[in-house]
């Protein structure tokens, strides 16, 4: 026998031999393709997991990290040439920017059947995000302090609350909703907010002043140092659970509360693109929806999921909210922050 024969067959004998162990890696690999989720800490991070993570049959296939709208999309933008995030989650406030961005993609309802059962009243993105839930902006107070009920904006104005009222600052974006609602009451809106921001300068020196944090507005509450302020429906009712606040109540005012969606969308170029599609379907479906109502105290986007009478009443549905002008909100909140600290932080 040649040597070069020799050669020849020791040498695919090598490669066969390489083949069959990078073959087994390479499939082990693939199976263990991870999908990046990216939503939020806290207490709206854990109910997030419970209901949409914990329902999912590919749970074990997920890697959720925990940040806030802002610093996500920063990083997003970041890794743009080369996306690390599969699916993520934005409120309102940063989606006329989202959606610009080229960042995430359309959603494709043949990929994610369950779209078809969201209220299309819901879908005000132009398909680049779908909403998981969504809750409403009212009043929380206090009833073993406030004797005659809170049904309206106007009343967290009222002589016998003055001193016992709060209010978010600007750098909570939630601020936004009763800033609103404050400038309709003295006949203006987000475009003429001056009204608006004069009632929450009046808040801010009469009481204990303005909370950036939910873990200061909700030690207030509990310390009773405050009596009311704007808050989100979900966190209250999660919060009325707890035995040292058993007397607070949530309050859609007479004018109306503002819808907040909590939205989730797909990243454009997705690493998992159909492992992200089946996630958002997921989200979207029974099992998920009907575990929100229980963790998340809203409503769920799929409209065939039925609500508690509690939830009911704390969130209307869509169609009777308030909705705020978000594409006006991005292209002018530089002036608007910069009015906000020139009145109501003077």
């Amino acid at each position: 026998m040649k040597a070069g024969s020799i050669s020849r067959r020791a040498a695919l004998t090598s490669l066969a031999s390489a083949a069959a162990m990078v073959g087994p890696l390479g499939r082990l690999q693939a199976q263990e393709t991870k999908l990046s989720v990216s939503w939020y800490p806290g207490l709206l991070g854990a109910n997030f997991r419970r209901s949409f993570l914990d329902t999912f049959a590919d749970k074990d296939r997920v890697v959720v990290t925990e940040s806030f709208d802002s610093p996500r999309f920063t990083q997003m933008q970041a890794s743009r040439a080369k996306p690390n995030t599969d699916v993520a989650a934005f409120i309102d406030v940063l989606m006329p920017l989202v959606a610009r961005s080229g960042l995430v993609s359309k959603l494709d309802a043949a990929r994610i059947p369950n779209l078809a059962n969201v209220d299309p009243a819901l879908m005000t993105w132009d398909g680049f995000a779908v909403p998981a839930a969504y809750g409403s902006w009212g009043i929380v107070y206090n009833a073993k302090w406030v004797s005659k009920p809170i049904v309206s904006w106007g009343d967290l104005l009222r002589d016998d609350l003055k001193g016992h009222v709060t209010h978010p600052n600007v750098t909570y974006n939630s601020s936004i909703y009763s800033l609103d609602a404050f400038a309709r009451l003295g006949n203006g809106d987000l475009r003429s907010p001056e009204a608006g921001m004069k009632s929450i300068r009046q808040i801010r020196l009469s009481g204990p002043g303005l909370w950036e944090q939910d873990s200061i507005a909700v030690g207030w509450l509990k310390t009773e140092e405050i009596w009311a302020t704007p808050y989100f429906s979900g966190s209250v009712l999660a919060l009325m659970q707890d035995k040292d606040v058993p007397d607070l109540r949530f309050v859609v005012p007479s004018e109306g509360a503002y819808a907040v969606p909590l939205n989730v969308a797909k990243v454009a170029n997705a690493p998992n693109g159909a492992l992200a599609d089946g996630f958002i379907d997921h989200i979207l479906g029974e099992a998920a929806q009907n575990a929100w109502t229980i963790n998340g105290r809203t409503r769920p986007a799929n409209r065939n999921v039925a609500v508690s009478a509690e939830i009911a009443a704390s969130v209307p549905e869509i169609g009777k909210l308030r909705r705020i002008d978000w594409d006006y909100f991005s292209q002018n909140r530089a002036a608007l922050v910069a009015s906000w600290n020139d009145i109501v932080n003077r």
